[in-house]
């Protein structure tokens, strides 16, 4: 009995594969990281915890005369608050990063580029505390003049850690 015979209904034609069609880098699929929305909650109370004491310290670094207890708590209020404004609007300034895909698939995950950005951020924070600038005032009708660290240059990194804090996502990936 011969094939032909025996399996009469049979369609060769489906049993050979076509020829596959070579495949650009468009006609692969994209692949997206990390979350397209708001960054997780724990993040962001992380990113608090540690942008408020952060934001204390430096505002403890830039101040020339105590003015009692009253102005610790306010220094510390300052911190909370400061720091709540400052993850609002990087959630804010984030958001491209996240709802573009092409910026999505190159930032989220991308370990070489967040130690990149935080070493930058690192860098300013030590270029502030290292170039003084004169801070002149008087109070109580005494004058001083004061060297106090860069304020710029702190607080623009503190600004720049603080986005990468917020905007990070995991898992780490070490290649494009």
């Amino acid at each position: 009995m011969s094939p032909e015979t025996h399996y009469r209904d049979a369609n060769w034609q489906h049993f050979i594969a076509p020829p596959a069609a070579p495949q650009t880098l468009g006609d692969l699929p994209r692949q997206r990281y990390g979350s397209t929305g708001l960054a997780p909650l724990g993040q962001l109370v992380l990113a608090l915890a540690l942008m408020a004491p952060s934001w204390c310290i430096i505002q403890l670094s830039l101040t020339v005369d105590y003015d009692g207890l009253l102005s610790l708590v306010g220094l510390a209020l300052s911190g909370l608050v400061v720091a709540a404004v400052a993850i609002v609007s990087l959630v804010v300034l984030g958001l491209p990063v996240r709802l573009i895909p092409w910026v999505n698939r190159r930032w989220a995950g991308n370990a070489r580029a967040y130690v990149a950005v935080s070493a930058i951020a690192v860098g300013l924070m030590t270029a502030g505390c290292l170039m003084k600038v004169p801070h002149v005032g008087g109070e109580n009708g005494i004058h001083y003049s004061v060297l106090t660290p860069d304020p710029v240059l702190l607080c623009g990194g503190w600004f720049l850690l603080a986005f990468l804090m917020v905007n990070a996502s995991l898992p780490l990936r070490w290649t494009r």
